[in-house]
């Protein structure tokens, strides 16, 4: 039976019992799937747990639910997939965000690079990173995610490449130097540990930023003939890295 999922962040997980206090999920809960008490639902952590619940208390501001048996979590991949995504305009960055949610990635940072046009203030940076995990939050949540995707702040691309340059493989698909096809560089990766996909704007990236990541060990590789759109990058390479790499 499927029942409906709840995230609980794990500060709030005391002892067998958990206590809701995000209005959004009250009102959904209680006005869209209009549960009460003695309702059963699924509750996870967002680090790998989740639980069988059931509504004990169901108050205007705050629903206390009981955590009465612990489920086994769809078993995430064994490679961590750490996706760096160039800015977009703010729908399409969320969609990116969403996709990237439920084909399975890890880590999602995004990149100002040279060619960037989205240029956020602190303020916004804070304001879209905290949308942008809610996003990510409610995507895990409605495709059977036990883990939710860490986003970062938006960073430059070399302060990424520093960050991951022990990776096992960092891939870097762009039209701007001469590339490896993917499928020349995947064969005998499945024992990797962490995969960076790093995805350029729409200008890609420059042939300097290409330089710079192949400093790090990036591999520049071909995503095929076709010029593709930034957000279609991202979700194809990813289907073909969880293809290739298992789920």
């Amino acid at each position: 039976m499927n029942r409906p999922r709840f995230f609980i962040p794990p500060s709030q997980i005391h002892g067998s019992t958990v206590t809701l206090d995000d209005p959004r999920q009250i009102h959904h809960l209680r006005d869209v799937l209009r549960l009460g008490l003695g309702d059963q639902i699924m509750a996870f952590d967002g680090q790998g747990s989740q639980w069988l619940g059931t509504i004990a208390r169901a108050g205007a501001r705050r629903v206390v639910i009981r955590l009465d048996q612990h489920r086994d979590a769809p078993v995430e991949r064994a490679v961590s997939i750490w996706l760096g995504q160039a800015l977009l305009k703010a729908d399409r960055f969320e969609w990116i965000v969403q996709k990237a949610t439920e084909l399975g990635v890890a880590t999602l940072s995004p990149l100002v690079t040279r060619h960037t046009v989205v240029r956020l203030s602190s303020e916004q940076a804070i304001s879209r990173r905290q949308r942008w995990q809610r996003i990510a939050t409610e995507a895990a949540k409605q495709c059977q995610r036990a883990t939710i995707p860490v986003i970062h702040p938006p960073q430059s691309l070399e302060a990424l490449l520093r960050r991951t340059q022990r990776s096992s493989l960092i891939l870097i698909p762009t039209l701007s130097v001469t590339t490896i096809p993917l499928q020349d560089v995947l064969p005998g990766r499945q024992a990797a540990q962490e995969v960076v996909a790093l995805i350029g704007p729409e200008g890609d990236f420059s042939p300097e930023e290409v330089a710079l990541a192949e400093k790090f060990g990036a591999r520049p590789v071909s995503l095929g003939p076709r010029t593709l759109r930034a957000e279609t990058a991202a979700i194809a390479l990813l289907a073909i890295l969880q293809h290739v790499l298992g789920s």
